[in-house]
C-alpha cells in the first residue's frame, strides 16, 4: 500500500513539475455573484480579482485568464427560478484589457460545486443552457489552475451560499459533498486556490478543502478522501475583513500570485504609483526591477492604458536608475502629449515596460501593485496639462509647421548637450540625434507618411520638452 502510494505521490508531483517547468499556465477566476455580495463588496471583490490578473499576466506573458462568473438568477432580473449559472465573460486570453473588462452579471445565490460542474460542461464543449453567456467554452491549452473569490458558508439552509453540494451537506469531509472540485483535481489535474472572506469555522473548512496545494495555510481543513494534497499547505487565503485591503496590505496580491504563478526565473518590475485626482495632480512614480541571472537592461518605458478603450499611448518620461536596481519616473507637463493629442479620457493606468537581454523572454510588465484604487489618473481634467504648458516660454519652435519633409529646430534655450528624438503617434521612433550646444537643427521627414509627430528634446538635466510636427 506505502509503495502504490509513493507511486502515486510520484507521479504526481513529476506531473505537477513537468508542467509547471513549461512556465506557461491558463487560470479560471471564478467569481461569486450571490446574494450575500452587495455591490460594494462586489465592486472591492472585482478589484482584487482585477489586481491579481494584473500580477498573473506579468508574471508570465504566455500565462492566459478566463473570468468566470457564477449565481443563480440574472442581476435585477428576479424570476423566482434560481439555479446554478455561469457567465463566462471570454475564452482565455492574455490582453489584459480584455481580461479585466468585465462587470457583475448574477445574483441571489450561490452553488460552487454545480458551478464548476458548469465549467467542466465549458472546457469539454458540452452545450448547457445554465451557460447564459455568448461565450460558451473554455479551450484550456496549459497547467490550469481555478482560483475562486468568494464570500460562502459550507451550507445554508435557504439558497444563498453553498460551498459544498448542498443534497450531501451534512455529510462532512464526504467525497459526494465536493464531487466536482474532486473531479477537477483528481481526474484533471486542475488545481485551486481560494481566496475567501468569512469567517465561520465550518466555512473556513470546507473553503480550505476545496484549495489545492501549495500555499501558506497549514491549519483545520475537512479531509475529503482522495483528495490529492499530500499534507502540503493548501493554496487558501481567508480574509477576516472581507475583500477591502489593509494599509499593511500593499503586496497582498503580488505576494500571493508568487504562490500561484511560476516565473520561471524571467526578469521582473514593479512600482508603485498613489493616483492623483486626474492628470494635473501627477508628479512622478518609482519602482524596482529584477533580471534573470545573466541578463542585462536594455530600456525600462512607460505606457498609459486607456481603461475604457484599451488604447495603448507612450508616455515622454526618462527614467532616472537609482541604487541597485531602482528607477523613478518624473512628469512634465508635456509627458502626456500622446493621449492628449490623441484625445484620449476617462480612467488611465500606467504599466512599466523593461526591455532585457533574458533567455525566457525579453520584455517584462508591470502594473501599479497599490491593492486600493481602481485606475492610476484620470483624463478628465479642468485643465489638461498641455493647455497648462502652451501658457510657458517655448523652449524651441518648428518652422515651417507643417511640414512637407524639411523643417528647422530653433532652440530658444541655451544648454550644454541633449538629445533630439521625433516618435509616430504609436511611439515608434524615426528621428533621433545627439545635441552638443546647436541652436538650429534641421531634420528631413520627407520618407515619412503624412500625420502628427512628436518633437521631443531631452535636456542635459533631464527635462523634456514637446511639440508636435503635422507632415503634410
Amino acid at each position: 500500500m506505502k509503495k502504490t502510494f509513493l507511486f502515486f505521490f510520484m507521479t504526481f508531483l513529476m506531473s505537477w513539475n513537468g508542467l509547471k517547468a513549461q512556465g506557461q499556465g491558463d487560470y479560471i477566476i471564478m467569481l461569486d455573484n450571490g446574494g450575500s455580495m452587495n455591490q460594494e463588496d462586489y465592486h472591492t471583490m472585482r478589484r482584487g480579482a482585477i489586481k491579481l490578473i494584473e500580477q498573473l499576466l506579468a508574471c508570465n506573458s504566455d500565462n492566459r485568464v478566463a473570468v468566470v462568473q457564477y449565481g443563480t438568477g440574472v442581476l435585477d432580473e428576479d424570476t423566482g427560478v434560481y439555479k446554478p449559472l455561469i457567465y463566462i465573460e471570454s475564452d482565455f486570453t492574455n490582453d489584459f484589457f480584455t481580461a479585466q473588462n468585465f462587470y457583475r452579471r448574477l445574483d441571489f445565490g450561490d452553488y460552487l460545486q454545480q458551478s464548476v460542474g458548469l465549467v467542466r460542461d465549458a472546457i469539454d464543449g458540452i452545450p448547457n443552457p445554465d451557460i447564459i453567456s455568448p461565450q460558451k467554452t473554455l479551450n484550456i491549452e496549459h497547467d490550469t489552475r481555478v482560483i475562486v473569490f468568494t464570500d460562502a458558508e459550507r451550507a445554508s439552509n435557504g439558497l444563498s451560499s453553498y460551498l459544498v453540494d448542498p443534497a450531501y451537506a451534512s455529510n462532512y469531509a464526504s467525497y459526494e459533498a465536493f464531487a466536482n472540485v474532486m473531479d477537477f483535481k483528481i481526474d484533471r489535474a486542475i488545481r485551486f486556490s481560494v481566496i475567501h472572506a468569512n469567517t465561520n469555522d465550518d466555512a473556513i473548512k470546507a473553503a480550505a478543502s476545496i484549495a489545492s496545494p501549495f500555499g501558506p495555510y497549514d491549519d483545520d481543513f475537512e479531509d475529503v478522501p482522495g483528495d490529492p494534497h499530500y499534507g502540503y499547505p493548501k493554496s487558501y487565503y481567508n480574509r477576516t475583513n472581507g475583500f477591502h485591503m489593509l494599509p499593511t496590505e500593499i503586496n497582498y496580491w503580488k505576494d500571493l500570485a508568487a504562490f500561484i504563478c511560476n516565473s520561471s526565473g524571467r526578469g521582473t518590475v514593479d512600482f508603485l504609483y498613489e493616483p492623483g485626482v486626474c492628470i494635473n495632480g501627477t508628479s512622478g512614480l518609482s519602482g524596482n526591477y529584477y533580471l534573470e541571472a545573466g541578463a542585462a537592461m536594455q530600456e525600462i518605458k512607460l505606457e498609459l492604458v486607456n481603461l475604457d478603450t484599451g488604447e495603448v499611448y507612450p508616455i515622454i518620461a526618462n527614467p532616472v536608475l537609482g541604487i541597485g536596481n531602482s528607477f523613478h519616473f518624473s512628469f512634465t507637463p508635456s509627458s502626456f502629449t500622446y493621449a492628449v493629442l490623441a484625445g484620449s479620457t476617462g480612467p488611465h493606468k500606467f504599466r512599466v515596460k523593461m526591455t532585457s537581454t533574458s533567455s525566457w523572454g525579453t520584455v517584462a510588465y508591470s502594473w501599479n501593485k497599490y491593492p486600493f484604487f481602481d485606475y492610476d489618473i484620470n483624463l478628465n481634467c479642468p485643465t489638461l496639462m498641455s493647455k497648462k504648458s502652451s501658457v510657458e516660454e517655448k523652449m524651441f519652435k518648428l518652422t515651417p509647421n507643417p511640414t512637407s519633409g524639411m523643417f528647422k529646430v530653433i532652440l530658444n534655450k541655451e544648454f550644454k548637450s541633449g538629445t533630439l528624438e521625433i516618435r509616430d503617434l504609436v511611439g515608434n521612433t524615426v528621428h533621433n540625434k545627439i545635441l552638443r550646444g546647436e541652436k538650429e537643427i534641421v531634420v528631413d521627414l520627407s520618407s515619412r507618411k503624412e500625420g502628427v509627430y512628436i518633437v521631443n528634446i531631452t535636456t542635459d538635466k533631464n527635462e523634456i520638452y514637446s511639440e508636435k510636427i503635422i507632415k503634410k
